[in-house]
């Protein structure tokens, strides 16, 4: 038997956002997370919703009292997880991917309601956190993409989303 890719995801999204400490779902790379789209993309076009995939990947950043650079680790990633997780809706699906990434899934949105999300993420999400009886500091890049415009299936989207990023960085 081969270990699940996400967590168990049985529990309500209300109860999820009602605990600070309950873990985010979780897959293990950018390809599980096609995988896991594809579901939501299967529920969307039942009922012919839309859907926008937010794409957030975390920067660690020097603070003022920093003496040596930080690394993102378990803490800071716990740490900005709930702080994303509080700053969506409670049906939209925050997923940590990998190491330095989230995809937040918004159902029921489309490219509107993302730019004004993603404006008030970066502000919410960016700047200072207290992490092993210290501060760290996060910058983060976002990228959108929305269904069914930007892709047909779940990795179509999640990469439209990512390519989205890169044009935002450059």
């Amino acid at each position: 038997m081969q270990p699940a890719l996400i967590a168990d995801t049985s529990t309500t999204h209300a109860a999820r956002h009602s605990t600070g400490a309950e873990p985010l779902p979780q897959v293990a790379s950018f390809a599980a997370l096609g995988m896991q789209l594809a579901r939501q993309l299967a529920q969307c076009r039942r009922v012919g919703e839309r859907m926008t995939m937010l794409w957030l990947e975390l920067d660690v950043l020097p603070g003022p009292e920093a003496s040596a650079p930080f690394e993102l680790n378990d803490a800071l990633l716990q740490a900005a997880g709930q702080r994303l997780r509080h700053r969506v809706r409670s049906t939209d699906e925050v997923v940590q991917v990998g190491q330095q990434g989230f995809a937040v899934l918004l159902k029921a949105a489309g490219a509107e309601e993302a730019r004004l999300l993603e404006q008030r993420l970066k502000h919410a999400l960016t700047g200072a956190y207290s992490v092993d009886e210290g501060r760290m500091y996060i910058g983060i890049s976002l990228g959108l993409a929305t269904f069914p415009e930007c892709g047909r299936t779940g990795a179509e989207l999640a990469e439209a989303a990512r390519r989205d990023l890169a044009l935002k960085q450059r």
